[in-house]
């Protein structure tokens, strides 16, 4: 009898672990896996020290290659949202026009910028992303101008290894939601609204979205895998700003 209730328990287990299985490779079909990473840094940003970190970072959990171009994107007084502030949307819109048609598609596309953004309702943002599994673009536009401890537009390395964290946790939600993930704001998905709140926020997926994008082909599944030198490099940057 012992023998029988520890074999139905087993059969159970095995079947609800097989259903999940399941369940997260029938949700994770839907979203839309990237080809490619590409990092757009805008030419009036000068303080990049933080930009091979942040590619070593994401190289290291994403399944699609990460690489970088300078863009020498203009932005004039037409995208102003305040005197001292970029409407993000038109931000966007420019860049999207800009960049569509190169790259392998689908490529996920990320403008590094030095200046504040603004996007109603709030006073700024950190980043902003655009597009889903539904639409020929998947982009986002980054704002160094608060995530930098010091001057984004002038070289320097104060700091670098804050942006690059901060930068990498931004980037790695946007990806996610481009995607087309729509799982609630938890872990790295949550939205901060502040750099305490972004500083605090965990740099991981809670684990039912990692299934998620591992069985769409979005992260890599890392149990086993050597390490490489980016490995080396991402490692080193702390997951949680003090």
């Amino acid at each position: 009898m012992r023998r029988h209730v520890l074999a139905t328990v087993w059969l159970l287990a095995g079947a609800l672990t097989a259903s999940a299985e399941d369940t997260n490779r029938k949700a994770g079909s839907s979203l839309v896996a990237p080809a490619e990473v590409v990092l757009y840094v805008h030419s009036d940003l000068k303080s990049t020290d933080f930009v091979q970190p942040l590619v070593c970072a994401l190289q290291r959990v994403l399944a699609a290659p990460v690489s970088t171009q300078t863009l020498d994107l203009p932005l004039g007084p037409e995208l102003l949202a305040t005197p001292t502030q970029f409407d993000v949307r038109k931000v966007a819109d420019r860049f999207v026009r800009t960049t569509t048609g190169s790259g392998t598609q689908p490529s996920f596309k990320y403008l590094i910028v030095p200046f504040d953004l603004k996007d109603d309702p709030w006073r700024y943002v950190f980043s902003t992303s655009f597009g889903n599994e539904t639409t020929p673009f998947h982009v986002g536009v980054v704002s160094t101008a608060r995530l930098d401890p010091g001057n984004p537009r002038r070289q320097h390395r104060e700091g670098y290894e804050v942006t690059a964290v901060r930068a990498y946790k931004l980037i790695l939600k946007s990806i996610a939601r481009v995607a087309g993930l729509r799982s609630p704001d938890a872990c790295v998905l949550a939205f901060p609204r502040s750099l305490e709140e972004l500083d605090r926020k965990s740099s991981e997926f809670c684990a039912g979205d990692r299934a998620l994008l591992i069985a769409a082909g979005i992260l890599r599944d890392q149990t086993g895998e050597a390490r490489t030198d980016c490995d080396v490099i991402s490692q080193r940057m702390p997951t949680h700003v003090l």
